[in-house]
């Protein structure tokens, strides 16, 4: 059975693979003998790209040349980098997508220039499938329509989402982009979290000196935890703003939707948590107070009135956490007081 579904697989695979062009396939190739996936082109020849194209086409323009000092450049080839990186990881052999570059450091990529007139560098060019264009002009495809993408002004991270964003639009294939190897990532968060707090329990105020390592490493970890909860890596992930502003310029704390989330409501969400785990214990503390002659609670009366006005702190935390679910998901069954 086992070698039946061998088979079957096998014949499945080969009927896709007549699907694809010798072309995209050969592209897919080269993409996976380069370090980042991208084709350089070479001696300004473009014949990888002529005749018909069932695939997509990144063209980047541009130059490593110290002498051309083009640092949007560099800036540009470390985006495309990361994208065509995560690309791969999720289509490796689809034969979809392929990054080519055009550098001016090859002197003969300079006719790819003049035929164009480009005076500018770097440009980014999203180039669709085009099954109607003839063998014999390599060049033909710089004539062909095609989607600019211009690098935003912003920091690199969102610059990289939105490149990824502008291929998922225009390709109809959603992007995941990597940060960084999952190990690799664990190991210098682990370090670099360890050389902090060994940093300041040794040379930090003497509050935090004179408390033992064990607490220190778990009042860490509980404010570590808040965030986790608060939806750190979700914001992360989606590459939002840490504040964004509404039409009158007043800050949004709470946004819209399940699938957004300002970077300010991990403070927010996280610091209701908080509150509420304060608020609990002390609850259960005073619970537990035993009144005498020489406690701070002097009689029962004063203990009941803390009881209830902790009570009360709980019931307006809860209804502050059902409203923040409210404003995401409007059909949430469960809410208390509505208090925003």
């Amino acid at each position: 059975m086992k070698l039946i579904n061998i088979v079957v697989s096998w014949l499945l695979w080969a009927q896709l693979s007549l699907c694809f062009s010798q072309e995209s396939i050969h592209l897919t190739e080269l993409s996976h003998a380069s370090d980042d996936f991208i084709i350089e082109v070479t001696d300004g020849d473009l014949s990888l790209i002529d005749g018909p194209r069932d695939y997509f086409t990144v063209l980047i323009f541009t130059s490593t040349d110290i002498a051309h000092g083009c640092q949007p450049c560099e800036e540009a080839r470390d985006i495309i980098s990361r994208v065509s990186k995560s690309w791969f990881a999720d289509y490796a052999e689809s034969n979809y997508l392929a990054f080519i570059n055009i550098d001016l450091i090859n002197k003969p990529n300079m006719n790819i220039f003049q035929v164009l007139g480009l005076q500018t560098i770097p440009h980014i060019w999203l180039i669709p499938p085009n099954h109607s264009v003839e063998y014999g002009n390599p060049y033909k495809i710089l004539q062909e329509g095609h989607f600019d993408f211009r690098v935003p002004k912003a920091n690199k991270d969102e610059q990289i989402l939105a490149f990824a964003q502008f291929l998922s639009e225009n390709t109809q294939r959603s992007i995941l982009v990597r940060t960084e190897e999952p190990i690799a990532k664990f190991l210098k968060t682990f370090l670099l979290t360890l050389s902090f707090i060994l940093l300041i329990k040794k040379k930090g105020p003497s509050i935090i000196t004179s408390t033992r390592k064990k607490t220190v490493t778990a009042w860490f970890f509980i404010g570590l935890l808040l965030f986790c909860i608060g939806g750190y890596q979700f914001t992360i992930q989606q590459g939002v703003p840490f504040i964004a502003r509404n039409d009158k310029g007043g800050i949004i704390f709470v946004s819209g939707g399940m699938s957004y989330q300002f970077g300010i409501e991990v403070f927010v969400s996280g610091a209701n948590y908080a509150a509420l785990a304060i608020s609990l214990v002390s609850l259960v503390y005073i619970g537990q107070y035993k009144v005498t002659d020489t406690s701070v609670i002097k009689n029962d009366y004063v203990k009941t009135a803390l009881i209830l006005v902790n009570t009360g702190v709980q019931y307006l935390l809860v209804s502050c956490l059902t409203s923040l679910i409210l404003r995401k998901d409007s059909n949430y069954p469960y809410p208390f007081t509505k208090l925003f």
